[in-house]
């Protein structure tokens, strides 16, 4: 079973199962999908300011070979896909909204897409359904050529990165993954996994004979990142009947940290409608 956090209240909450929230009609639901190298736990501070409203349950998921996971060669949008549905199982959950960022979104694409019946609303961040360049090697060649054995700390570590990556952002975003255990530095993500899926994760999955997903669907984008672009609102309307679209001027790839407060006014007036 993968990593999950439950957000209630504004604050996060242990799982108990006989509570019962995912099966309480009387609870709004909406399961965060983060992007490639990130976790549940980027998505904290949106999650607890979403579920101070009443009756609104969020939950935060790390993906297969992220957020501390079990390590797994297989690494799909397919094989993340059931691990999603099997947590939704697990929960108990019959219908729920979804929102996914980056690889996370086209993940909840692809989640709309074949398992319908799971999805009530779809919120894609920054992403479209198309095949981008793997253009993304330098970032995971850099992460791996990092010698753990050598690191005493992560500014050791963030300064070898430095000499590839020159946003201090990025590399903190990275970082992030970089856990002291037993005071060892160890990776909470499957580097490898990831370098040899990264083609595929690029891609937008082929589905043959797929219905059209027909409920609300809204794309969220930054003005200032080139994952969407206007001339991708074709290709989404080939898969989303009832889409629409919502650019954050202000805003790159990582629209939820760089404008929050619009991401979330957007987001809530979405679910919400």
């Amino acid at each position: 079973m993968i990593n999950f956090q439950i957000y209630k209240n504004g604050k996060q909450i242990p799982f108990e199962n006989e509570n019962n929230y995912f099966q309480n009609k009387t609870f709004e639901t909406l399961f965060i999908l983060h992007g490639l190298y990130g976790r549940g736990k980027n998505w904290q501070t949106f999650s607890k300011i979403l579920s101070k409203k009443e009756n609104q349950i969020v939950v935060t998921v790390d993906l297969r070979n992220h957020g501390g996971n079990v390590f797994d060669d297989d690494f799909s949008y397919i094989s993340m896909m059931n691990d999603i549905t099997s947590l939704f199982n697990y929960l108990g959950v019959k219908n729920t909204n979804l929102l996914g960022h980056s690889m996370g979104g086209k993940l909840a694409m692809v989640i709309a897409l074949l398992e319908t019946k799971y999805v009530n609303k779809l919120i894609v961040a920054d992403i479209a359904p198309i095949d981008y360049d793997n253009n993304e090697t330098q970032i995971i060649n850099s992460l791996l050529n990092i010698n753990l054995k050598l690191v005493k700390n992560r500014n050791e570590a963030d300064k070898f990165l430095s000499n590839y990556i020159d946003q201090k952002f990025l590399r903190t975003f990275l970082l992030q993954n970089l856990e002291l255990v037993d005071g060892k530095y160890k990776w909470s993500i499957n580097l490898e996994a990831i370098k040899k899926s990264l083609n595929d994760l690029r891609k937008f999955p082929s589905i043959k004979n797929i219905k059209k997903f027909n409920k609300e669907v809204l794309c969220i984008y930054g003005g200032k990142s080139n994952y969407v672009k206007v001339e991708h609102f074709d290709i989404f309307k080939k898969y989303f009947s009832n889409i629409i679209f919502h650019e954050i001027k202000n805003a790159d790839h990582f629209l939820h940290v760089n404008n929050l407060l619009e991401f979330y006014e957007t987001s809530n007036k979405f679910l919400n409608n």
